[in-house]
């Protein structure tokens, strides 16, 4: 049922974030100018460039909605020929529908991370159109935060797949090397997600910017320590 509930999380949470929009509709001008002071140690705002509220109010959601269902038919049979496309030389268990089976519940908690991020900014651009830019600068502090401590948290249970991870030759081959690499990740993801809570916590204006730099680094980490992995790995015949 854990697995069921948090399947089905993520559009529940996407309607709900359209819900939001609606709900601010009318207190948000016909035109907006999207104002980032506060959420950036910088200032990137241009008030002069001016777009539609719609815009503003419902595409993340809607992209966000997209990507759910990308990520729900990844598993299907008609995904795995693309991927077998995508992936010749790759082993034909990871191309495999049933390889899902064997990390679903990590997988949902992916997704569910994935789209917490995406609703995160969604929820920030609410309350920067709504002139709480302080309000703004923490929420993606704390959700960017959170959703790298969630993801982070399970990625060593990841197994090798076409969707999700370092997908690199030699890590799809070698499930062992896939291990190996992804505590790594999960660790550096978990690293990045508290430092970059505290960070928005302490100093919001840098929260997102640190959030960004500690994703980069962690990807580094990753192939890096994919990288050393392999040379101490005898490739599999």
């Amino acid at each position: 049922m854990a697995s069921v509930d948090r399947r089905w999380l993520p559009p529940v949470l996407i309607v709900l974030a359209t819900a939001a929009s609606l709900a601010v509709y009318g207190s948000v001008p016909p035109l907006v100018a999207l104002q980032l002071d506060g959420v950036l140690p910088f200032d990137v705002s241009e008030p002069e460039r001016l777009a539609p509220r719609e815009w503003a109010l419902f595409v993340i959601p809607a992209v966000t909605l997209v990507l759910w269902a990308a990520f729900r038919a990844a598993p299907t049979a008609g995904a795995q020929r693309m991927a077998r496309r995508l992936f010749r030389n790759a082993p034909e268990a990871v191309t495999s529908s049933a390889q899902f089976d064997r990390f679903g519940k990590t997988y949902d908690t992916i997704v569910l991370g994935v789209v917490l991020l995406l609703l995160g900014f969604h929820a920030a651009i609410l309350a920067a159109l709504l002139e709480y830019p302080a309000m703004a600068s923490r929420i993606l502090s704390m959700v960017l935060g959170g959703s790298l401590v969630l993801m982070g948290n399970v990625t060593p249970r990841l197994r090798p797949n076409w969707v999700a991870g370092l997908r690199t030759k030699r890590n799809l081959e070698d499930p062992r090397l896939w291990r190996a690499a992804h505590r790594t990740f999960g660790a550096a993801f978990v690293v990045s997600g508290i430092l970059t809570t505290a960070v928005g916590l302490v100093a919001p204006r840098y929260g997102l910017m640190t959030g960004i730099l500690a994703i980069v680094a962690s990807l580094v980490v990753g192939f890096v320590a994919s990288g050393r992995r392999a040379l101490d790995t005898p490739h599999p015949l």
